[in-house]
């Protein structure tokens, strides 16, 4: 019930915040479309109040006016030399500055019917050009002010440009937390499932080395082995082999609380390789016999040494080698082969078992994690195994990836840094 109750309390909190986000783009664009408006506004109210004031200069217009009866083609020419051209200019610019408008512009005087004209009205649609009769000024139709911004965009940026670049920002952070959050709650809820997996592991595996414990000591207790000491013995030789169990699962526990805590400690040391792995391989030996399996070497590397602790890296090649064993289907056959490349020790460990398919083998290194295994009931553990080997090998700058096909087998890759002398 509260797995439901978390996962639809997560749901709605998600569609609140795309709703807020929904609701924040559709006010942006409407901000960019209200601006667009006001800055429309304002230049065509700045233009139209240009014209008044420049048609009461009467002085002006006369100027204007003898210019354009002298000569259309030098006509810019003869306004700037006149000085009427600046005065234009600075009639819009104050204008323009009474709106809040502080933008670059060009300013031009063309005739009705000519082709720039014709060429700028295309243009209109996108806000960059303005234009305004001016016959208030000449008394007659003919001639149009044009007014170009190149930098249009400027105005937005000026009125309403941090609030939109903040908005932005905030939506992206926004985007960036609610997927956090996800990926957090996905993390959450998988360990919980490990967790609980592991509980009900660990009380399974206490179970019944305790049970066969108490019947062993029960049997004992009550004599029932009569005058046969081989009764006696067996027993005996049970209890202290279920004890033995019971300590292995003792040291598995503290070990998870040791990778809980990243709390190891190491005495690091040069140390071969090939005297490692065989170490493991023997500490593994009577697992792979019961199977009929066998493990294989090819130690090209030689006698380069690596700097290990050579306890822990015995503790990696056990775990990878009894998973080897204990995820198989038919008798286990274990290669394992070390080579230098680039100045590092490369080791490789394939199997034959029932492989790891590829959507679970991003987690294989999480704690707790355990690869679903089909109808292979035989295998057990805790699901810390390969977390444990992830972070003894990344202690020592190394590095491990995994290549596996289901049903076809699984090579593990460790790479260290060689020792140098």
């Amino acid at each position: 019930m509260k797995t439901v109750f978390r996962k639809y309390t997560f749901l709605l909190a998600l569609l609140i915040i795309l709703a807020l986000l929904a609701t924040q783009i559709k006010w942006i664009v409407y901000s960019i479309r209200f601006q667009d408006k006001v800055f429309e506004k304002s230049v065509e109210l700045a233009l139209a109040e240009t014209m008044t004031t420049l048609t009461a200069d009467k002085p002006l217009c006369n100027k204007v006016k003898a210019c354009l009866d002298c000569d259309t083609v030098r006509l810019k020419t003869q306004l700037t030399t006149s000085g009427v051209w600046q005065k234009i200019h600075d009639a819009i610019e104050d204008e323009l500055k009474s709106y809040d408008i502080d933008l670059e512009y060009e300013m031009y005087i063309l005739e009705n019917d000519s082709e720039e004209l014709k060429k700028l009205e295309a243009e209109y649609d996108k806000g960059l050009y303005y234009s305004r009769c001016m016959g208030g000024i000449l008394g007659q139709t003919g001639y149009q002010l044009v007014v170009e911004f190149p930098s249009r965009t400027r105005f937005f940026f000026a009125t309403a440009g941090y609030m939109f670049v903040g908005s932005v920002v905030l939506i992206f952070l926004l985007i960036v937390s609610l997927f956090y959050l996800l990926r957090i709650y996905n993390r959450e809820i998988r360990i919980a499932k490990h967790t609980k997996e592991l509980l009900n592991n660990v009380s399974h595996e206490f179970k019944t080395p305790l049970s066969s414990i108490a019947l062993a000591s029960n049997m004992i207790r009550k004599k029932r082995y009569g005058d046969d000491e081989t009764k006696m013995t067996s027993y005996a030789e049970l209890i202290t082999k279920e004890n033995r169990k019971l300590q292995n699962l003792v040291e598995s526990l503290l070990r998870l609380e040791a990778v809980e805590r990243n709390e190891f400690d190491y005495n690091k040391e040069n140390t071969s390789i090939e005297d490692v792995v065989k170490e493991a391989a023997s500490t593994c030996e009577m697992l792979i016999d019961e199977q009929f399996g066998r493990i294989t070497y090819d130690f090209e590397s030689g006698d380069n040494p690596v700097f290990i602790d050579r306890m822990h890296f015995v503790n990696v090649f056990v775990n990878l080698l009894s998973n080897a064993i204990k995820y198989s289907k038919r008798a286990p056959d274990i290669a394992v082969k070390t080579r230098v490349e680039n100045e590092s020790l490369v080791i490789w460990v394939k199997d034959n078992g029932i492989g790891i398919p590829h959507k679970f083998q991003k987690y294989i290194f999480d704690k707790y994690y355990r690869v679903p295994t089909g109808d292979v009931h035989n295998a057990k553990g805790f699901g810390i195994g390969l977390a444990y080997v992830k972070q003894i090998i990344e202690a020592h700058n190394g590095t491990i990836v995994v290549e596996s096909t289901s049903d076809e087998g699984t090579v593990f890759k460790i790479q260290l840094p060689l020792e140098k002398s």
